[in-house]
């Protein structure tokens, strides 16, 4: 792929990624008010998460570009100093979101070879397996929060999860791993995805196969196509399920494409043509697409009709990379990429509140840098 992208630009988006993942986890003085009035009720406080899975898209999209950064070495500084504190802090794993950053903890062991980095994705490789014997269900997968007690599986997980566990099973040689992670995926695939469109759900329970939240909600889609995108990175290619989760992965693109607007933008749910447009929506669909077209591209023997339509597929993904990396250029001001609808607050509420996110920063630095990166 080849794009043009402004130097400038990415420069103030890399600094503000910096910026937010350094202080993304603090709390406002009315937040910490707050607290100190639950506290003295004697109510709890959470104590706060220093990777939620915000600080965990900032972490993973810098280390996944290091080398290509104008300030490099404060960049991987402040890498080392988000999980170093964590380390220090006894490495807390709160939520299956806090694994989410266990790429970038992975990038920083490959890069330093130093210990401490390698037993931080340690405890979340165990954290995961602990729970995929004592919460998962009958078919394997781990709910969300499996303190609820409700089976409530979310897509959101499958883009959290399965990158670290495949990538971390073939570093470490853990089969264990690599299959935990094909399983999350096959059983959304199976359980949690509309026939008629060929989107995902936001979820589903197996128990009573009922499927959750709205079809088509653009964040999902951007979640299930990191989880594909990211797993097929690290997945042997002789592989069984190798074949179909990357047939999964075109035939979700091939969904997706007919939404595309011409401004190359998504909407907030993916059907919602009339509806806001949405930038993270954007930035994690074409993440996902333009991280699987520079670590996954084919050669193409002459006659072959089925390589043939491997590289029409690889046109079309390019196209949409392409389209979302000019509308997300056209939503940046000051570093930030504005119009990226609020967090997510649980099935069916999507809160229709529009403003500039980690998760519409992270996401889109990382196709721009990609495309930077691919020139």
């Amino acid at each position: 792929m080849e794009g043009r992208v402004d130097r400038d630009m990415l420069g103030r988006l890399e600094k503000e990624a910096v910026r937010e993942l350094l202080h993304y986890h603090e709390k406002s003085k009315k937040q910490q008010i707050k607290e100190l009035i639950k506290k003295a009720a004697g109510r709890y406080v959470f104590p706060g998460d220093r990777i939620f899975w915000p600080v965990g898209l900032l972490a993973n999209v810098l280390a996944e570009h290091l080398g290509q950064w104008e300030e490099e070495e404060t960049v991987l500084s402040s890498l080392r100093a988000v999980f170093d504190r964590w380390i220090r802090d006894g490495m807390p794993i709160y939520f299956m979101d806090d694994i989410l950053s266990g790429m970038a903890l992975l990038t920083l062991f490959e890069r330093t070879g130093e210990g401490r980095y390698r037993k931080g994705a340690d405890r979340m490789a165990e954290y995961l397996l602990e729970l995929s014997k004592e919460a998962a269900d009958e078919k394997g997968s781990i709910p969300y929060r499996p303190a609820q007690g409700n089976g409530h599986i979310y897509v959101d997980g499958i883009g959290m999860i399965c990158p670290f566990l495949a990538r971390y099973g073939r570093l470490f040689g853990q089969k264990q791993a690599v299959e935990l992670a094909v399983c999350q995926i096959e059983n959304m695939l199976d359980y949690g995805m509309d026939e008629r469109t060929g989107l995902p759900y936001h979820g589903f329970r197996y128990e009573d196969g009922i499927k959750y939240g709205i079809i088509g909600w653009g964040r999902a889609v951007g979640w299930l196509l990191l989880g594909l995108s990211g797993t097929l990175r690290y997945l042997a290619q002789e592989a069984p399920s190798y074949v179909r989760l990357e047939e999964a992965f075109w035939r979700l693109v091939e969904a997706v494409l007919p939404w595309q607007r011409e401004n190359g933008s998504f909407s907030w749910q993916m059907e919602a043509l009339e509806g806001p447009e949405d930038s993270s929506a954007a930035g994690m669909i074409a993440a996902a697409v333009g991280s699987f077209l520079k670590h996954k591209r084919p050669a193409v023997p002459e006659g072959d009709t089925g390589q043939v339509k491997k590289e029409e597929r690889l046109q079309k993904g390019e196209l949409l990379v392409m389209g979302a990396a000019a509308y997300i250029m056209a939503c940046e001001k000051d570093g930030r990429i504005r119009q990226a609808s609020g967090e997510c607050e649980g099935f069916s509420q999507y809160p229709q509140v529009y403003g500039a996110y980690p998760w519409s920063l992270a996401p889109g630095l990382g196709v721009l840098a990609g495309l930077r990166g691919n020139r």
